[in-house]
C-alpha cells in the first residue's frame, strides 16, 4: 500500500463504554525516547487529528480507528484501551517509499 492510502485498525467494545474506549499511539523519533500521543480519549479524536483520524462507528461499539493519507510519521504502536484494560494492539511500519503495513 502507498502513502495517501488509509488504514483501518479495528476495535470493538459495548456501545456503551464511548467514554471509556481510547487510542492511543507511540512514536519512536531518531533515536530519541518513545513519544505518547493520545488519539482518542472521552469520546473524541483530539482537535489536531480529526482531519485525518476518525472512529468508525462508536454507536454500535465499532471503535475502530481509520487513519486517511497514511504517512511516514504514522509508523508506530498504536493501542485501544477500555478503562486502562488492552483491547487491541497494532504496529503500523512504513517505509521510506510510504509504502506501510500493519501486524
Amino acid at each position: 500500500m502507498l502513502e495517501k492510502d488509509e488504514v483501518k485498525l479495528p476495535c470493538h467494545a459495548t456501545p456503551s463504554d464511548t467514554t471509556n474506549v481510547s487510542w492511543n499511539h507511540t512514536h519512536n523519533v531518531d533515536h530519541g525516547p518513545p513519544l505518547l500521543y493520545d488519539i482518542y480519549v472521552n469520546g473524541q479524536i483530539c482537535n489536531d487529528l480529526q482531519k485525518r483520524f476518525s472512529i468508525h462507528n462508536a454507536a454500535v461499539g465499532d471503535y475502530s480507528l481509520q487513519i486517511l493519507n497514511v504517512h511516514p510519521d504514522d509508523a508506530g504502536v498504536y493501542r485501544c484501551f477500555n478503562r486502562q484494560q488492552l483491547l487491541k494492539r497494532y504496529v503500523i511500519y512504513v517505509n521510506p517509499y510510504g509504502e506501510y503495513s500493519f501486524i
